[in-house]
């Protein structure tokens, strides 16, 4: 209503609009939705757009929706593609890029207090001119945000020593469904982490950082799956005290081969780009300090799984790219993402069946965790606007399916998976955000129909779709 418009404005000035264009854009992700499956969402637009500057205006804008009705949809950059910000029942889309500054750095205490719309790469940045460096960031680093990670449940680069970044997480301020603003700490975090706004709107996190130092390279190739999960399971035993551990698969690191270089004023600017080997290649990762623990075993753990050192400039060279997995979309030109968790015990299982049963070229990157697990982040290439690419996008419940038969499970449920939130969140968790959904939010408010109560149409799809998998 023009009423409700002109109250927002007030609350808002030039930071509300409800621009048809901007609709438009707030009313999808990154991901690319097949064309048998958009109808079951229905529309996806949303009513407006509004972007918070300050907490009072979210505040303000909890009540206002309490009081009228209208749904809340909080969104960082959108860099998930299982439709956790996509406004399923019109309202309003909380853009917090313009809530993204530092707030405060504790050099002392080894903290830092952001506000929710911080970019990594920008945080990093400026932890850097302190001495400082972050305990992990992830993959989409240089155009995700804090918030949006923490609410995804996110694990990335640096997970081998810190595990996923939820533990690096002193505390957040949250705004409530209730317009409580509450501080969340320690297992009070469980209300936020892989909730994805449902319960409550981020305005502040503090969390921890380290000392910075610079990082010692080493990569190796392995043949097969079965000779990568031997070597890291054998340096997992030794306890080598590694900061990071990723690796992808023989797929990306076949296509990285083919994509063409960038282009500046007509000329190629990649023009020694080394070749990446063919096969699994993990790079390891650890401060400069820690060089001469790592020197001595490394080589010898990854020889005896039947693998072998690559050589600085690659290493380098892959280090250097690990922000840019998504640049073999421009060999896609649509992507179906397909993200999952296993037990580091079955990790060879898991990759060799994804290489028997996945036909399609599939790119993956995988992070190793001090818990044990590996986040499998997987997308498959195709063609959006080709009917098969219903069926491509398909496989990515059969990604999962492998996963599940090999002890793992979904990396996060957004809108497509809510059918998988016992297995990701487990029984007593999602209790817990069910209780707490009801109490304080009783008309699902927020980012409504993502974890918990996915859209009835969509999720009997998905259970249609998994059975005859």
């Amino acid at each position: 209503p023009a009423a409700l418009q002109e109250e927002l404005r007030q609350i808002f000035g030039p930071r509300v609009t409800f621009d048809r264009l901007e609709q438009i854009f707030y009313s999808h992700d990154v991901g690319s939705l097949p064309s048998l499956v958009k109808p079951l969402l229905g529309s996806t637009l949303p009513a407006g757009v509004v972007q918070p500057t300050r907490e009072e205006q979210v505040v303000q804008l909890v009540a206002l929706s309490r009081t009228h009705g209208i749904p809340l949809v909080p969104r960082g950059k959108s860099t998930s593609g299982y439709g956790g910000v996509l406004p399923v029942r019109g309202g309003l889309v909380v853009d917090f890029a313009w809530m993204n500054q530092v707030l405060a750095v504790d050099a002392a205490a080894l903290t830092v207090t952001v506000q929710p719309g911080v970019v990594w790469e920008k945080l990093e940045k400026e932890l850097s001119k302190q001495g400082l460096a972050l305990r992990t960031y992830p993959s989409s680093a240089p155009s995700s945000t804090v918030a949006g990670w923490l609410a995804q449940g996110g694990v990335g680069f640096g997970a081998y020593e810190y595990g996923a970044f939820r533990n690096s997480v002193v505390s957040c301020r949250v705004v409530l469904p209730d317009g409580e603003v509450r501080d969340l700490h320690g297992d009070e975090l469980d209300l936020i982490s892989d909730a994805e706004g449902i319960t409550g709107l981020i305005t502040q996190v503090v969390l921890r950082v380290r000392l910075a130092d610079a990082d010692v390279l080493w990569g190796a190739r392995f043949d097969t799956a079965s000779g990568l999960t031997k070597a890291l399971k054998a340096i997992r035993q030794a306890g080598l005290p590694l900061w990071s551990v990723s690796f992808i698969n023989p797929k990306l690191a076949e296509l990285k081969n083919q994509l063409p270089p960038h282009m500046e004023h007509g000329h190629p600017v990649e023009e020694h780009r080394p070749t990446v080997p063919e096969g699994y290649i993990a790079v390891f990762v650890v401060p400069e300090s820690r060089r001469a623990a790592i020197d001595s075993g490394l080589p010898t753990l990854v020889g005896q799984a039947g693998g072998e050192m690559l050589g600085d400039k690659v290493v380098r060279h892959e280090w250097d790219e690990r922000f840019n997995l998504m640049s073999v979309k421009r060999l896609g030109p649509s992507i179906a993402p397909a993200e999952v968790m296993v037990p580091l015990a079955n990790l060879d299982k898991a990759l060799e069946g994804i290489e028997a049963r996945i036909a399609l070229p599939m790119v993956m990157e995988g992070m190793v965790s001090e818990d044990g697990l590996v986040t499998l982040l997987g997308f498959i290439l195709h063609d959006e606007r080709k009917l098969s690419f219903n069926f491509a996008f398909g496989l990515a419940l059969t990604v999962l399916k492998i996963a599940k038969e090999n002890g793992g499970r979904a990396y996060s449920t957004g809108l497509y998976f809510s059918r998988e939130a016992k297995n990701v969140l487990g029984a007593d968790r999602l209790r817990l955000l069910r209780e707490f959904k009801e109490y304080k939010d009783p008309k699902h408010l927020l980012n409504p129909g993502k974890v918990l109560d996915g859209l009835p149409l969509l999720s009997a799809f998905m259970g249609v779709a998994g059975a005859f998998e």
